[in-house]
Protein backbone atom coordinates (compact mmCIF):
# COMPACT_ATOMS: atom_id res chain seq x y z
CA UNK A 1 0.00 0.00 0.00
CA UNK A 2 3.26 2.38 -0.35
CA UNK A 3 2.78 5.99 -1.50
CA UNK A 4 -0.83 6.06 -1.67
CA UNK A 5 -2.83 9.00 -2.82
CA UNK A 6 -6.39 8.47 -3.26
CA UNK A 7 -8.82 10.53 -5.25
CA UNK A 8 -12.43 9.67 -5.08
CA UNK A 9 -14.18 10.87 -7.58
CA UNK A 10 -17.34 12.18 -5.66
CA UNK A 11 -16.48 13.63 -2.57
CA UNK A 12 -14.70 16.94 -1.56
CA UNK A 13 -12.06 16.60 0.68
CA UNK A 14 -13.31 18.09 3.77
CA UNK A 15 -11.12 21.11 5.22
CA UNK A 16 -14.03 22.84 7.28
CA UNK A 17 -14.19 22.77 11.37
CA UNK A 18 -14.14 18.78 11.69
CA UNK A 19 -15.29 18.84 15.07
CA UNK A 20 -19.04 19.58 13.73
CA UNK A 21 -18.82 16.24 11.88
CA UNK A 22 -17.88 13.65 14.17
CA UNK A 23 -19.74 11.02 12.80
CA UNK A 24 -17.44 11.31 9.74
CA UNK A 25 -15.31 8.19 9.21
CA UNK A 26 -11.45 9.10 8.02
CA UNK A 27 -10.11 7.66 4.48
CA UNK A 28 -6.71 6.88 4.14
CA UNK A 29 -5.26 9.99 1.07
CA UNK A 30 -1.63 9.04 1.24
CA UNK A 31 1.30 6.84 3.23
CA UNK A 32 4.55 5.21 2.46
CA UNK A 33 4.55 1.22 3.96
CA UNK A 34 8.42 1.15 3.35
CA UNK A 35 7.59 -2.01 1.19
CA UNK A 36 10.45 -1.19 -1.66
CA UNK A 37 14.04 -1.57 -2.37
CA UNK A 38 15.17 2.46 -1.54
CA UNK A 39 13.52 5.43 -0.34
CA UNK A 40 11.20 6.82 -2.34
CA UNK A 41 12.22 10.55 -3.77
CA UNK A 42 8.94 11.15 -4.19
CA UNK A 43 7.56 11.25 -0.83
CA UNK A 44 10.45 12.49 0.95
CA UNK A 45 13.01 14.76 1.13
CA UNK A 46 17.09 14.72 2.97
CA UNK A 47 17.86 17.94 4.93
CA UNK A 48 21.61 17.45 4.73
CA UNK A 49 23.99 19.28 6.68
CA UNK A 50 24.83 21.01 10.43
CA UNK A 51 21.76 23.23 9.44
CA UNK A 52 23.70 26.40 8.18
CA UNK A 53 22.63 26.80 5.00
CA UNK A 54 18.96 27.80 6.93
CA UNK A 55 20.82 29.99 9.61
CA UNK A 56 20.33 27.28 12.38
CA UNK A 57 23.82 25.83 12.97
CA UNK A 58 23.25 23.04 15.09
CA UNK A 59 20.24 22.82 13.76
CA UNK A 60 18.72 25.85 16.40
CA UNK A 61 19.02 22.94 19.15
CA UNK A 62 23.20 22.88 19.50
CA UNK A 63 22.69 19.57 17.87
CA UNK A 64 26.20 18.10 17.14
CA UNK A 65 24.93 15.59 14.58
CA UNK A 66 26.12 15.84 10.38
CA UNK A 67 22.70 14.64 8.60
CA UNK A 68 24.02 12.52 5.87
CA UNK A 69 21.09 11.24 3.43
CA UNK A 70 23.26 7.92 3.98
CA UNK A 71 22.32 7.13 7.15
CA UNK A 72 18.84 7.04 5.86
CA UNK A 73 17.43 3.89 4.21
CA UNK A 74 14.72 0.91 3.61
CA UNK A 75 15.82 -1.66 5.86
CA UNK A 76 14.59 -5.46 5.21
CA UNK A 77 12.08 -4.15 2.66
CA UNK A 78 9.79 -2.85 5.05
CA UNK A 79 11.40 -0.21 7.29
CA UNK A 80 12.29 3.02 7.18
CA UNK A 81 15.93 3.14 9.20
CA UNK A 82 17.68 6.16 10.56
CA UNK A 83 21.17 5.10 11.05
CA UNK A 84 22.99 7.50 14.28
CA UNK A 85 26.91 7.29 14.28
CA UNK A 86 29.51 7.46 16.22
CA UNK A 87 32.11 8.35 13.54
CA UNK A 88 34.11 11.39 12.32
CA UNK A 89 32.47 13.45 9.62
CA UNK A 90 34.71 16.36 7.41
CA UNK A 91 32.72 18.59 5.68
CA UNK A 92 32.98 22.39 4.10
CA UNK A 93 30.80 24.46 6.05
CA UNK A 94 28.88 27.66 4.70
CA UNK A 95 31.58 29.87 5.19
CA UNK A 96 33.93 27.84 3.47
CA UNK A 97 35.71 26.52 6.74
CA UNK A 98 36.74 22.67 7.10
CA UNK A 99 34.68 21.08 10.14
CA UNK A 100 34.35 18.13 11.57
CA UNK A 101 31.30 16.29 13.18
CA UNK A 102 31.88 13.66 15.69
CA UNK A 103 28.15 12.02 14.72
CA UNK A 104 26.35 11.45 11.68
CA UNK A 105 22.59 10.82 11.48
CA UNK A 106 19.34 11.55 9.39
CA UNK A 107 16.62 13.82 8.83
CA UNK A 108 13.91 13.89 6.22
CA UNK A 109 10.84 15.69 5.44
CA UNK A 110 7.35 15.75 3.18
CA UNK A 111 7.83 19.21 2.46
CA UNK A 112 6.09 20.12 -1.20
CA UNK A 113 6.02 16.11 -1.62
CA UNK A 114 3.06 15.94 0.84
CA UNK A 115 1.66 19.11 2.82
CA UNK A 116 -2.06 19.10 4.06
CA UNK A 117 -4.04 20.96 6.72
CA UNK A 118 -6.35 18.78 8.73
CA UNK A 119 -6.89 15.23 9.21
CA UNK A 120 -5.38 12.13 11.17
CA UNK A 121 -1.54 11.07 11.29
CA UNK A 122 0.18 7.84 12.54
CA UNK A 123 3.18 5.69 12.60
CA UNK A 124 4.27 2.66 13.91
CA UNK A 125 7.80 3.22 15.19
CA UNK A 126 10.54 1.00 16.80
CA UNK A 127 13.69 3.41 18.93
CA UNK A 128 17.05 2.72 20.37
CA UNK A 129 17.44 4.40 23.50
CA UNK A 130 20.87 5.93 25.22
CA UNK A 131 22.26 9.23 25.99
CA UNK A 132 22.90 11.49 23.69
CA UNK A 133 19.90 10.24 21.09
CA UNK A 134 17.26 12.54 20.22
CA UNK A 135 14.29 10.56 18.08
CA UNK A 136 10.92 12.65 16.62
CA UNK A 137 8.26 12.56 14.56
CA UNK A 138 7.09 15.75 14.12
CA UNK A 139 5.19 18.12 11.74
CA UNK A 140 6.13 22.08 10.54
CA UNK A 141 4.72 24.27 8.37
CA UNK A 142 5.12 24.00 5.01
CA UNK A 143 4.29 27.68 3.69
CA UNK A 144 4.85 29.92 6.74
CA UNK A 145 3.55 33.20 6.73
CA UNK A 146 5.88 34.00 10.10
CA UNK A 147 8.95 32.55 11.78
CA UNK A 148 9.56 30.18 13.86
CA UNK A 149 8.13 29.84 16.74
CA UNK A 150 5.11 31.75 15.31
CA UNK A 151 4.42 29.71 12.61
CA UNK A 152 3.70 26.88 15.11
CA UNK A 153 5.30 23.44 15.23
CA UNK A 154 3.46 19.92 15.99
CA UNK A 155 5.56 17.36 18.09
CA UNK A 156 3.84 14.23 17.40
CA UNK A 157 6.44 12.31 19.34
CA UNK A 158 9.61 13.21 20.98
CA UNK A 159 11.89 10.42 22.88
CA UNK A 160 15.07 11.40 24.65
CA UNK A 161 16.87 10.68 27.72
CA UNK A 162 17.02 13.27 30.60
CA UNK A 163 18.94 12.82 34.32
CA UNK A 164 19.49 8.80 33.42
CA UNK A 165 15.63 8.75 32.58
CA UNK A 166 14.07 7.71 29.24
CA UNK A 167 11.79 10.65 28.12
CA UNK A 168 8.70 10.60 25.77
CA UNK A 169 6.86 13.79 25.06
CA UNK A 170 4.07 15.38 23.05
CA UNK A 171 4.79 19.20 22.88
CA UNK A 172 3.03 21.90 20.46
CA UNK A 173 4.45 25.07 19.79
CA UNK A 174 2.92 28.56 18.89
CA UNK A 175 3.28 32.58 19.36
CA UNK A 176 5.62 32.28 21.96
CA UNK A 177 4.12 29.36 24.11
CA UNK A 178 4.12 25.83 24.15
CA UNK A 179 2.17 23.07 25.77
CA UNK A 180 3.20 19.60 26.46
CA UNK A 181 2.58 15.92 28.17
CA UNK A 182 5.10 13.88 28.98
CA UNK A 183 4.61 9.58 29.42
CA UNK A 184 5.64 7.11 32.08
CA UNK A 185 8.19 5.10 30.10
CA UNK A 186 9.06 2.76 33.45
CA UNK A 187 5.31 1.34 32.79
CA UNK A 188 5.10 1.00 29.28
CA UNK A 189 7.78 -0.26 27.36
CA UNK A 190 8.36 2.47 24.36
CA UNK A 191 11.66 1.01 23.15
CA UNK A 192 12.76 -1.72 21.04
CA UNK A 193 8.97 -2.41 20.16
CA UNK A 194 6.84 -1.15 18.00
CA UNK A 195 3.94 1.31 19.08
CA UNK A 196 2.07 3.58 16.95
CA UNK A 197 1.71 7.21 17.80
CA UNK A 198 -0.61 9.45 16.06
CA UNK A 199 -2.24 12.65 16.29
CA UNK A 200 -5.68 13.74 15.05
CA UNK A 201 -5.94 17.71 13.97
CA UNK A 202 -8.53 20.06 13.08
CA UNK A 203 -9.60 23.35 13.17
CA UNK A 204 -9.87 24.21 16.88
CA UNK A 205 -8.14 21.19 18.42
CA UNK A 206 -5.06 18.97 18.17
CA UNK A 207 -5.56 15.08 20.13
CA UNK A 208 -2.51 12.90 20.43
CA UNK A 209 -2.49 9.02 20.44
CA UNK A 210 -0.36 6.08 21.73
CA UNK A 211 -1.12 2.78 20.60
CA UNK A 212 -4.82 4.54 19.70
CA UNK A 213 -5.44 5.77 23.67
CA UNK A 214 -5.89 9.28 23.89
CA UNK A 215 -3.38 10.81 26.02
CA UNK A 216 -2.92 14.32 25.28
CA UNK A 217 -5.77 17.11 23.75
CA UNK A 218 -4.97 20.98 23.20
CA UNK A 219 -8.36 23.30 22.77
CA UNK A 220 -7.68 26.62 20.84
CA UNK A 221 -9.51 28.11 23.49
CA UNK A 222 -7.63 27.09 26.19
CA UNK A 223 -5.09 29.14 26.09
CA UNK A 224 -5.71 33.32 25.50
CA UNK A 225 -2.20 33.42 23.40
CA UNK A 226 -2.89 30.12 21.84
CA UNK A 227 -6.20 31.35 20.96
CA UNK A 228 -4.76 34.29 19.86
CA UNK A 229 -1.83 33.10 17.70
CA UNK A 230 -3.45 29.83 16.28
CA UNK A 231 -1.31 29.04 13.57
CA UNK A 232 -2.66 25.43 12.94
CA UNK A 233 -4.86 26.46 9.62
CA UNK A 234 -2.11 26.32 7.41
CA UNK A 235 -0.66 23.66 5.47
CA UNK A 236 2.26 21.19 7.32
CA UNK A 237 4.54 18.75 6.38
CA UNK A 238 5.68 15.14 8.01
CA UNK A 239 9.16 14.99 9.76
CA UNK A 240 11.52 11.87 10.79
CA UNK A 241 14.88 12.74 12.31
CA UNK A 242 17.03 11.22 15.40
CA UNK A 243 19.67 14.35 16.24
CA UNK A 244 22.46 13.60 18.84
CA UNK A 245 22.91 15.76 21.62
CA UNK A 246 21.20 18.94 21.68
CA UNK A 247 19.02 20.95 23.84
CA UNK A 248 17.10 17.86 24.74
CA UNK A 249 19.46 15.79 23.74
CA UNK A 250 21.72 16.20 26.14
CA UNK A 251 25.53 14.71 26.32
CA UNK A 252 26.16 12.06 24.00
CA UNK A 253 27.40 8.70 25.07
CA UNK A 254 27.46 6.20 22.86
CA UNK A 255 29.87 4.09 19.98
CA UNK A 256 27.61 1.80 18.65
CA UNK A 257 25.22 3.06 16.05
CA UNK A 258 21.73 3.63 17.31
CA UNK A 259 18.56 3.27 15.34
CA UNK A 260 15.06 4.52 14.35
CA UNK A 261 12.94 2.18 12.62
CA UNK A 262 9.41 3.01 11.00
CA UNK A 263 7.29 0.65 10.20
CA UNK A 264 4.69 3.07 8.02
CA UNK A 265 3.20 6.48 7.85
CA UNK A 266 -0.48 7.22 7.32
CA UNK A 267 -2.54 10.07 6.74
CA UNK A 268 -6.38 10.26 6.75
CA UNK A 269 -9.14 12.96 6.21
CA UNK A 270 -12.71 13.42 6.56
CA UNK A 271 -14.69 13.67 3.39
CA UNK A 272 -18.53 14.86 2.34
CA UNK A 273 -20.07 13.02 -0.56
CA UNK A 274 -21.35 15.38 -3.07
Amino acid sequence: MRNILIVLASILLFSCEQTQYQDLKYVLVWSDEFNQNEIDEQNWNFEIGNGCQYGLYGWGNSEAQYYSAENASISESQYLLIESKKEQYFYDDCDGSQQVAEYTSARLNSKTKFDFRYGKVEASIKMDNHDGIWHAFWMLPSFPQSTWPLSGEIDIMEQYRSNNQDKLITTVHFGYGMIGAEYDSLSTNYFDVFHKYGLEWDKVSLRWYIDDQLVHTVFKTEDQDLETNWPFNESFHLIFNTAVGGTLGGTPNFVNTKTMLVDYVRVYQKIIEQ
